[in-house]
């Protein structure tokens, strides 16, 4: 699908526009309006090694651990409180 007309867009479900391959422009007449872009989920483990690849050259610029279960033991509340 090269482009979507305005008016059709109103009729796109969400599975739809999640199955789109990429971004796709909205047009309205001859002229594009817009952009719709799909958000994929991102598999956890490949984007860790590209962050990783990308951060390398500035080395270890934030030593803490964002770690799911640290940021979850950073953000609750303490035992009776």
């Amino acid at each position: 699908m090269a482009h979507i007309s305005i008016r059709d867009l109103q009729k796109l479900s969400a599975e739809t526009i999640g199955a789109l391959p990429g971004p796709t422009a909205v047009k309205s007449g001859g002229r594009t309006v817009g952009l719709l872009v799909p958000l994929k989920a991102t598999d956890p483990d490949r984007l860790a090694a590209v962050l990783t690849r990308a951060l390398a050259p500035f080395g270890e610029v934030d030593p803490v651990d964002w770690s799911v279960e640290a940021v979850r033991a950073l953000t609750s509340e303490p035992a009776g409180g």
